[in-house]
């Protein structure tokens, strides 16, 4: 893929890319030197799931000099592609070798990441379960366990070593699900269209949740709608909820009935909330009008209402950032636009 050459500002790179992208997530634990990330298509005839290699190309160290060398000399290169029919709506690593995605069509595919060099990787098809949802809307892991969900309300509960559903968790009211995340292996929090945050224990034989909290007044359900979920990596049970006015809300998992934290900054859905891995006291999130924003948050507050210090914001793109994903030091974003975007922090 080619190099914007005006591309770099403030610390953020970008790559003119082939396609547009839903989602983006960068391989786990890698070396200190290797920046290989997956991608998820959209709005394309044939769709694909795609792994990269962030590389260096030598004619552009040597044009740019020392001057922010690492970023503006690097060039991304595909690796492997795995075709789908349909639009990639979620990605998730359950390892470091396995990567689970799924289409808008509710098939789920587990691909197998084959290392062929120190350069390179391959992907090979471990499972594909079909006709998982009507409407998928997204994926969660945690090691083997996979959960789907989509717009028929259901949660499908994966054991994907095997290619089975091992459980169907159905809502009574059949409201679509926007969101959803892993607290434990056994303990599911879904984000629902009419405002509501359900968390369901596996391990229970009923339907029914284990709590259901929600995300504004009765009246105002379809306009704070939750869009994402994200886990405080410190503190598992404190979960970053963004809605669809631009909000984020903070909720302690452990007292779900209590009052949460709200901080707003931006003006349009919420569409992803990120945490480096080195858990550096940094959150990025972004929304519907392109905006990235950086927090930094106290690592071990006393009161989730202590938990945000100060936010800057590090990029605005005229069009929505659909995806973002952090490892130690760059936070990758993509949207609907045929651009990949990377900060560094």
């Amino acid at each position: 893929m080619e190099r914007d050459e005006n591309s770099m500002m403030d610390g953020v790179a970008q790559f003119l890319m082939p396609t547009k992208f839903s989602c983006v997530r960068w391989v786990p634990h890698q070396t200190d030197d290797e920046r290989f990330f997956v991608t998820g298509s959209w709005g394309e005839t044939v769709n694909s799931t795609r792994l990269w290699n962030l590389t260096y190309d030598d004619q552009l160290c040597e044009a740019n000099g020392n001057m922010n060398a690492d970023m503006l000399a690097m060039v991304p290169k595909c690796n492997s592609i795995y075709y789908t029919a349909n639009e990639i709506v979620g990605l998730e690593f359950m390892d470091d070798n396995h990567v689970t995605s799924v289409t808008s069509d509710g098939v789920l595919s587990v691909l197998n990441l084959n290392r062929e060099s120190s350069m390179s990787y391959d992907f090979s098809v471990k499972c594909t379960m079909e006709d998982l949802h009507t409407c998928c809307t997204g994926v969660a892991a945690y090691n083997q366990h996979v959960v789907t969900a989509g717009e028929d309300g259901y949660v499908n509960i994966v054991t994907a070593d095997v290619g089975r559903i091992s459980r169907t968790i159905k809502d009574s009211n059949n409201t679509s699900i926007q969101c959803l995340a892993f607290l434990y292996p056994d303990v599911v929090v879904v984000g629902r269209q009419n405002g509501l945050i359900d968390c369901y224990d596996t391990r229970e034989p009923t339907d029914k949740p284990v709590f259901c909290v929600e995300t504004s007044h009765k009246n105002d359900r379809m306009m704070n709608g939750p869009t994402c979920i994200s886990l405080f990596p410190r503190n598992q049970q404190i979960a970053l909820i963004g809605l669809e006015i631009g909000s984020i809300i903070m909720w302690d998992m452990r007292n779900p009935y209590h009052a949460s934290a709200l901080i707003g900054d931006h003006v349009s859905p919420v569409t992803d909330i990120r945490f480096p891995c080195n858990e550096k006291g940094i959150m990025f999130s972004a929304d519907m009008n392109g905006m990235v924003s950086q927090w930094n948050v106290n690592k071990q507050p006393d009161f989730i209402e202590q938990f945000i210090e100060r936010r800057m914001p590090r990029m605005r793109e005229t069009r929505a950032i659909n995806s973002m994903d952090s490892n130690n030091t760059h936070l990758l974003c993509v949207g609907d636009h045929e651009l990949l975007f990377m900060l560094e922090f």
